[in-house]
């Protein structure tokens, strides 16, 4: 890498009164170490130039020093540079000071974003070409526009701390015990430290921002859409807490066959395993008094929970949920209203980025029922493939989430009025039905009888011109109620993949079967 990585660049320093004499020493030299230029701007009220005096503190800045400024915040664009920074101190305090004599209560927040500095952070903060810093007291420039700072991640003073969290900023302290000169929070396009005595660390995180470009956008954070190996491509979500082996290979064969393309996604971005008794051929079923799973079908489980094994390569790196979609802001958080807009600008990008795909595909077993089930994201992943018209595939614990993913200005099921089939009472254990186990832990336990009789929940969430069908006795039970596919368990697991392809690709395409 070359000594100058930021040879050409420029960076913009906001600046008034009361500065900090060694925070911009260090911005001037540590950027100039970089290659980059670093320009001074302030207000300077249609003067051609202006003289900003420092603080003054005992055994630290014993005598005022003096900086000269002659870049006026109205006459620079902050596309010309590659970082815009908020200094500490109080930069930020005087630069929102409004000449205006009509200032009320009614109309202050309105006065604080249209003060010059705070337009020209705004204009910033709008560009994610541009890196931000906003240092110490910073963020004061940006409280008044919760719509660009509700959601964001940062670090700030104290003194400032009540402003931002009541405009919508997501607090994020370092680890205890992290020396102040190191605490500094990267969001993206969005530096931010607690304090001048960390602006070493301040100015290398802007460094590596400035050279990362554009970050993708935080709810949206796919991979790259591969090449094409056929002509569909599924989203198959997976639970962290164990899937049923079966439930995952039944329908990826059948895809693998059709020639689809798969892209695998679990909660957190973790690596998904397979329930261990759903890979034990002599594991004997207490409902049903039988084995469930065939030496055969074993032998492919355990070769997908191994990921030094090409089937288990393709589970190593599943696509994170948690960066993909937002979280849902809870109602009694300071400004929900903020951040409920925020929730749904991010959620707008993540709905429009499934685009790439074709269907959905939720794999049962017993771990849905921690991490999938009751899960806000996945519930946004489901309406976002029913809004664009697209199928929906569940099986066993899996279709659980049907029943959970409700619109919140309406909270009605969206399996109102279908028919549907899932984990049906006969199935259900005595002693216990959720098998789980959690990779890299030592939890591998029997969770005891079923949290839920799944069956009970799915009659009532499908109401009385819909159904639930267990189809106890009937060696498979699958239905297909346009845009739902269920599967029962997990004899079931290839036939809903069949149906699904069926649905997309069938001549002509399935749109009710089963029932």
């Amino acid at each position: 890498m070359s000594n100058a990585p930021l040879a050409g660049r420029k960076i913009a320093v906001l600046v008034e009164s009361q500065f900090i004499p060694g925070e911009i020493r260090l911005y001037r030299e540590r950027f100039a170490a970089h290659g980059a230029t670093v320009e001074l701007v302030s207000r300077l009220w249609g003067q051609a130039s202006a003289r900003f005096y420092s603080t003054v503190e005992p055994g630290v800045v014993e005598q005022p020093e003096w900086i000269d400024v002659d870049k006026d915040v109205d006459e620079v664009a902050p596309e010309d540079y590659a970082a815009v920074i908020v200094s500490a101190n109080y930069t930020s305090v005087r630069l929102r000071w409004s000449e205006r004599d009509d200032v009320t209560g009614a109309n202050a927040a309105e006065v604080a974003r249209g003060v010059p500095a705070a337009r020209f952070f705004r204009r910033a903060m709008q560009n994610k070409a541009i890196v931000k810093g906003a240092a110490c007291h910073g963020l004061w420039l940006l409280t008044p526009a919760p719509d660009l700072l509700a959601g964001r991640k940062v670090i700030c003073n104290k003194v400032v701390l009540a402003d931002v969290i009541n405009a919508g900023g997501l607090y994020t302290p370092c680890a205890p015990g992290t020396p102040e000169k190191n605490q500094v929070v990267v969001d993206g396009d969005l530096v931010t430290n607690s304090s001048w005595h960390a602006t070493e660390t301040f100015v290398d995180a802007i460094k590596d921002a400035i050279l990362a470009g554009p970050a993708a956008p935080p709810t949206a954070p796919l991979p790259p859409l591969p090449e094409p190996r056929g002509k569909r491509h599924v989203l198959v979500m997976l639970s962290e807490w164990g899937y049923w082996g079966e439930e995952l290979i039944g329908p990826l064969e059948e895809f693998d066959r059709a020639g689809y393309t798969v892209d695998f996604c679990t909660p957190t971005g973790k690596r998904p395993n397979a329930i261990p008794v759903s890979m034990d051929p002599d594991f004997f079923d207490p409902p049903l008094q039988r084995p469930v799973t065939s030496p055969e079908m074993a032998a492919k489980v355990r070769r997908f929970d191994d990921p030094s094994t090409p089937e288990g390569a393709r589970l190593q790196h599943p696509i994170s949920l948690a960066a993909w979609f937002p979280e849902r802001p809870y109602y009694s958080a300071p400004a929900f209203v903020r951040l409920l807009e925020a929730y749904n600008r991010a959620l707008e990008a993540a709905r429009d980025s499934i685009a790439r795909y074709d269907a959905v595909l939720l794999v049962g077993g017993s771990g849905p029922v921690v991490d999938m089930v009751n899960n806000q994201r996945v519930h946004d992943v489901i309406l976002a493939f029913l809004a664009a018209g697209k199928p929906i595939a569940a099986e066993c614990y899996g279709v659980a989430c049907l029943a959970f993913a409700r619109d919140m200005n309406i909270r009605k099921s969206i399996i109102w009025g279908k028919h549907v089939t899932g984990h049906c009472l006969e199935y259900d254990y005595k002693d216990g039905t959720a098998f789980v186990k959690a990779r890299n832990t030592f939890l591998d336990f029997n969770m005891g009888p079923p949290p839920y009789p799944l069956e009970f929940i799915l009659r009532d969430a499908t109401g009385p011109d819909g159904g639930f069908h267990g189809n106890f006795g009937h060696p498979t039970s699958v239905l297909v109620d346009w845009p739902f596919v269920t599967g029962r368990s997990t004899p079931d697991s290839a036939l809903t993949g069949r149906k699904l392809i069926e649905v997309l690709d069938g001549d002509p395409p399935l749109r009710r079967w089963g029932w």
